[in-house]
């Protein structure tokens, strides 16, 4: 019978379990620098304010498709993503010419998405509005405020994803 590669090679018993615990070892290290790298990557995104959830209302992947969804509207659109899950945020008058932020009130009752100018003139009229009220408040009210906040976000991407097709001159069924 043959070997499998990934067996550790010896010639007594003892030293095939060495090696093997040696080589778990490894492998273990590696996953637990990786898991910490990733933690320190998520650290440095709420240093920096992308995220801020005091509460951790958002998982750790949750966070990374965040950031994703973050580095996708600034490549793409221009823009600088906020999400604040909690706490104050800035005033309405406070958004940057190129700032999105999304403000999700744990109370349900005043969440609120504020877009730069160029974002808003090239949505629907309202729609930062509906995100807050209708997308964030009212996922938050049956207890889904995790989802809310995502879907929120992937609809704001997709909108202006479509703004910009039209803009181009391009059709999106």
């Amino acid at each position: 019978m043959k070997r499998p590669f990934f067996a550790p090679q010896g010639r007594r018993p003892l030293e095939r379990l060495a090696r093997g615990a040696l080589l778990l070892g490894i492998f273990t290290l590696v996953a637990v620098a990786f898991q910490k790298h990733f933690e320190a990557v998520i650290e440095k995104a709420q240093r920096s304010g992308t995220i801020v959830d005091p509460g951790r209302v958002l998982a750790e992947a949750d966070r990374a498709w965040v950031l994703e969804q973050a580095r996708d509207l600034r490549d793409r659109h221009g823009l600088e993503l906020r999400v604040v899950i909690g706490g104050p945020g800035p005033a309405p008058g406070a958004v940057g010419p190129k700032t999105a932020v999304f403000l999700a009130d744990p109370a349900c009752q005043a969440s609120r998405v504020l877009l730069a100018p160029l974002a808003v003139a090239a949505l629907p009229a309202g729609f930062p509005d509906d995100l807050g009220r209708e997308h964030l408040d009212a996922a938050c009210r049956q207890g889904r405020l995790r989802e809310g906040v995502l879907a929120s976000l992937g609809l704001l991407t997709e909108s202006l994803d479509q703004a910009a097709g039209r803009g181009k001159g391009a059709t999106h069924e």
